[in-house]
């Protein structure tokens, strides 16, 4: 190949008419709409090229490389090749003779002609098109058969020909690489490694079109040298990842086991969970593995969590939901404060995240200061770019988006690489959610990642399904609870654990319209009630039916910035050190059943699945506190356990018949529970084979439910293996043609996304006034929104025209009015400023 020419003009004057050189074609139009100063195509490939060189250091490849990194690089910088077409360059206005009728598409486009050089340099056919696919698909899906064939078919002139070898050859000459490009031979690590390609190349070319690279300034020094704009473009990039946060702090270096555990107890005396973890990671020691961390409510497997985060570049806590994201934020961001030297920036990663929510939770805990280390990131906003930061906190879908068919979604994988990433409350969610993280967990494994999952109650079906897939089939030890067991290829160990208290719990039955006097009554005795119901209906009601005594309303049917206010108005007066000590009843919907660290000294709940009250169980005696006289012992009160068979109102259209009835059994029969062991047995019992007693009328009930039950456990697990990315084993590059929104990934208003259910949509309860000044409220608005799943009143918003200019504002985009009469009355529903948005 002959090398670049020293002496290129710096624009091609005017409007060119053939390609005389590489610099003739642009990159990017003028901003000023000069024509004669567009940015050059050959110095856009280089600034990318130089992110990406970057980067890889930041987020090293997580198998071994197949070629040089400076190779990596040059595959990334050449992703736009397919800008050097005719039809491309006259969108940007310059209008070659042969442009008529030429395709335009230059992600498709960079696809054939990427492949044809890499093949004249001997490159592999196979692999030479699966590294232009990584690369050419970086506006977020892979590029159909159908959209190359189409780009590709495409007869170029001599001067386009010439174009295209001369911008290869300088990116070969600026970076100055030998050798060829190549990919792994075994097909895990080669779908890791493509995975990881197609990430970079994303990730690069946004930070290398900004303002930060893309300086139209820089064209007055550019002088022919390649390879001296390609090392401008290198500390460009170096101060710019610095400045947007990807360049964070890594974790302190940790020695030991019990080192990685004393910073994440700060002083605390560690306790028989933490103190098996410390075995764990000596054992484990920088190897990733997998945790499965089975504990009781309270025995601290958040900071065992933590722990073992220590040996990797960086943590994401997934989490159920918005709630126990946010109740988890302050306690991982002191951890995060603790464990780095230097500055590091952590997200806040779900739909009412973002870096405005992080500054604002960080500033509540005394960091994300100028002088502080932890800090919100200001450039990981929106759902694609979340889980670039190094730290994270957020739900469990923001990462299962990285398992779907969904745009971008290799961005997700890219940025999990080489994390721990931590899975708390997993018996939470349904086997169609369970299977995606099955599936994710395939992914995360041979993308270096550790993965930690806890949990209390979790069946040892669903476990061992989990631990096998991470090590294959191998025994698996049998260990009493409470335990931890870690996986590596090849090998399952375990360890048994004493728990660190154990509980007497009293469980007794009680009529479901018997629940208000008997909660009034218990107040007025000066305890603290939590009443956890399974409806949002029925939460309302009963908080308007409590009267005399202190009372809170709290679910998920508020304004997100309302629920907010109300979940730390919540944890202040109940939390470990609450200010509460009066008798007060909280009403409350699931919300409450999980990671919220409240302590009460009764709880009231509606029936549900066995895991599910144990959990709601956790929320009461957690902490020692003196307690009311009569409160000493810690009473559940079950809503329906007082029937043959629980009514199916309180359950319906909620939680599968069959585990609640199953659940209902097994309570009556047990009315003295002795934790921890009483958790575990009730969750295998419950889940696995256990031979169901009781009357007539609950067994025929439970018979009923079973071919029910087993149909839509197989449903949803059919419908995880079809949506999911395919194992990484089987994993290919070719795409579908429907693509999913990735931000639309995590709600149910699509078809398959990160969880089946109800059709659901989020919407922002707004006035005319609002609508007629949105850029006045649009701030305001865009945190006062939240999701509703009820049919008819879905039907009746998406009915209504939206404002002309609803699409104008990034927060308002993804979410539909709900518009409202000046009494907050409308389509069917009311906005209460105590009760929420009452439905009906």
């Amino acid at each position: 190949m002959e090398p670049l020419a020293e002496d290129l003009p710096l624009i091609h004057e005017g409007i060119p008419q053939t390609v005389g050189d590489s610099l003739s074609l642009w990159a990017k139009s003028p901003p000023d709409g000069d024509p004669g100063s567009g940015y050059p195509l050959l110095l856009h490939l280089l600034d990318v090229a130089a992110v990406a060189s970057r980067l890889q250091q930041l987020i090293p490849c997580p198998v071994r490389l197949p070629c040089s990194p400076d190779w990596i690089s040059a595959l990334v910088g050449l992703h736009d090749l397919g800008k050097a077409t005719p039809g491309f360059q006259k969108k940007l206005g310059l209008d070659f003779p042969d442009a008529a009728g030429a395709p335009d598409r230059h992600d498709a486009g960079t696809v054939p002609l990427l492949r044809k050089k890499l093949l004249e340099i001997g490159v592999k056919r196979c692999f030479a098109h699966q590294l232009a696919m990584a690369v050419g698909s970086h506006h977020g899906s892979l590029i159909t058969s159908e959209e190359i064939r189409c780009a590709g078919g495409w007869q170029f002139s001599v001067d386009w020909i010439a174009a295209h070898d001369e911008l290869f050859i300088g990116i070969v000459e600026g970076i100055a690489i030998n050798g060829v490009p190549d990919l792994p031979d075994d097909d895990i690590s080669r779908s890791a490694f493509l995975q990881w390609l197609m990430g970079l190349t994303s990730v690069a070319d946004w930070i290398g079109s900004s303002d930060a690279i893309c300086r139209w300034d820089r064209l007055d020094t550019w002088n022919g040298d390649v390879k001296a704009w390609f090392s401008n473009s290198l500390d460009l990039a170096e101060l710019a990842l610095i400045d947007i946060g990807i360049a964070s702090k890594s974790f302190n270096i940790i020695n030991s086991g019990a080192e990685a555990v004393a910073l994440a107890l700060d002083g605390w005396s560690p306790r028989p969970l933490q103190l098996s973890i410390v075995e764990v990671l000596d054992q484990l020691e920088n190897e990733p593995g997998l945790i499965v961390i089975e504990a009781p409510m309270g025995e601290g497997k958040t900071e065992g969590g933590l722990a073992c985060a220590l040996s990797s570049r960086g943590l994401y806590m997934a989490m159920p939901t918005q709630a126990t994201s946010n109740a988890l934020f302050g306690r991982v961001s002191k951890f995060l404060d603790r464990a780095v030297s230097g500055s590091s920036a952590l997200a806040l990663a779900h739909g009412s995240g973002g870096p405005e929510a992080a500054a604002n939770r960080l500033r509540e805990v005394g960091l994300g200061t100028k002088d502080s280390g932890i800090t919100a990131g200001w450039w990981f906003r929106g759902s694609k770019r979340s889980l670039l930061c190094p730290n994270g906190i957020g739900t469990v879908d923001q990462s299962l988006i990285g398992v779907l068919n969904a745009r971008h979604q290799f961005v997700r994988m890219f940025g999990l690489s080489g994390r721990t990433v931590v899975f708390d409350e997993l018996h939470a969610y349904d086997t169609y959610t369970e299977g995606l993280i099955e599936r994710l967990l395939l992914w995360l494994q041979c993308l270096g990642c550790r993965v930690v999952i806890m949990s209390a109650t979790l069946p040892n079906a669903r476990r061992d399904s989990i631990l096998k897939a991470w090590a294959g089939d191998v025994p698996i030890p049998t260990t009493s609870y409470p335990r931890v067991t870690w996986a590596t290829p090849g090998r399952i160990q375990a360890l048994a654990f004493p728990a660190s208290c154990k509980q007497e719990i009293e469980v007794r039955g009680i009529g479901a319209d018997l629940v208000v006097d008997k909660a009034v009554d218990m107040a007025k005795q000066g305890a603290r009630v939590l009443m956890v119901v399974n409806k949002v209906d029925r939460a309302q009601e009963i908080y308007q039916a409590v009267d005399a005594v202190p009372r809170t309303l709290f679910h998920a049917r508020f304004p997100m910035d309302q629920r907010l206010l109300t979940e730390k108005s919540v944890l202040k007066q109940f939390g470990p050190s609450g200010s509460c000590t009066a008798g007060h009843v909280l009403v409350a919907t699931q919300v409450a059943e999980q990671s919220l660290d409240i302590d009460m000294d009764v709880l009231i709940t509606d029936i549900a699945p066995v895991d599910l009250v144990l959990q709601r169980a956790g929320r009461i005696h957690r902490h020692e506190r003196k307690r009311p006289v009569g409160f000493e012992r810690p009473l559940v009160l079950v809503a329906g356990l007082d029937q043959q068979v629980p009514p199916p109102k309180l359950t319906s259209y909620i939680y599968d018949q069959w585990s609640v009835l199953r659940s209902a059994a097994w309570l009556k029969e047990h009315s003295s529970l002795d934790l921890p062991e009483d958790i575990d047995r009730a969750v295998q019992q419950v889940y696995g084979n256990w031979e169901v007693t009781g009357s007539d009328q609950l067994l025929e009930a439970i018979a009923t439910a079973w071919p029910t039950h087993q149909q839509e456990q197989a449903r949803m697990e059919l419908l995880a293996s079809q949506t999911a990315l395919n194992p990484p084993q089987d994993w290919g590059m070719h795409n579908s043609t429907v693509v999913i929104n990735d931000a639309d990934a995590d709600s149910a208003d699509i078809q398959f996304g990160t969880r089946l259910g109800q059709q659901s949509v989020s919407v922002i309860p707004v006035y005319p006034f609002q609508l007629g000044n949105l850029s006045a409220h649009a701030d305001f608005l865009s945190g006062h929104y939240l999701r509703i799943s009820h049919n008819q009143l879905i039907s009746s918003i998406r009915g209504r025209s939206l404002p002309s200019d609803w699409f104008n504002h990034p927060g308002l985009r993804h979410k539909l009015p709900l518009v409202l009469d000046v009494d907050g009355s409308g389509s069917g529903c009311r906005l209460d400023t105590d009760l929420g948005l009452v439905i009906g």
